[in-house]
């Protein structure tokens, strides 16, 4: 490609941040060259494959073939690993329309356990993502005491710094009492799965709290 604007740094900057694990980073051109590519990650992923998909993306994206060696990858204890046996991990999910109605099956893993949830709605396009983020519910429940209930409240999306962004409330109702509960996740790729994620990202601090009791 032609000369590295700061627009173009700015659009690599903006890629290398959706690489999972990747919290931020700084791209440096030196004379019309990629010098330095510094990134704060996450301690989830192992460096150097952080690195590697630097390198992908850069040449999928802009055509530019970089060393991954000018990569360099600082990583901080953000505490998933630590909790990560605790924690609810995203799988899988389907997603069916049945004519009239729609299904959503998700499943969620815990270490070595699984937990598979089923939820159906009409079949509406405002509906598919509570279909969803309910089926995620439905699974979790698979899990707590019966005396805990999440339900869902709302499911929308927003578009801030030209991405877009899943956003869910849930209410945890316990012992006559009620809390509500949000989460978000970036859609990189595909939408449902970032329904889920958001979802859990809603819910799983309450969850380890509740099944370490």
């Amino acid at each position: 490609m032609g000369e590295i604007t700061k627009d173009t740094v700015n659009s690599m900057e903006g890629y290398i941040n959706k690489i999972q694990g990747v919290l931020s980073n700084r791209v440096v051109v030196e004379n019309g060259e990629i010098t330095e590519i510094h990134v704060l990650a996450d301690s989830t992923r192992n460096a150097k494959q952080i690195a590697r998909d630097v390198q992908s993306v850069i040449m999928a994206q802009f055509g530019i073939d970089i060393n991954h060696k000018i990569v360099s990858v600082a990583q901080i204890d953000t505490g998933e690993k630590l909790q990560g046996e605790h924690r609810l991990v995203f799988s899988s999910y389907s997603f069916i329309n049945n004519g009239l109605t729609s299904e959503a099956r998700v499943i969620l893993t815990r270490g070595d356990e699984i937990f598979e949830g089923y939820a159906e709605g009409p079949n509406t396009a405002s509906n598919k993502y509570r279909i969803i983020a309910n089926a995620t519910l439905d699974s979790i429940s698979k899990l707590i005491p019966k005396n805990h209930l999440f339900l869902l409240e709302d499911v929308d999306i927003f578009n801030i710094a030209k991405s877009r962004i899943i956003v869910v409330g849930v209410t945890h109702v316990t012992n006559n009492q009620e809390d509500l509960l949000t989460g978000s996740c970036l859609i990189k790729k595909d939408e449902g799965e970032a329904v889920v994620k958001a979802t859990l990202d809603a819910v799983n601090r309450r969850v380890m709290s509740i099944t370490s009791l």
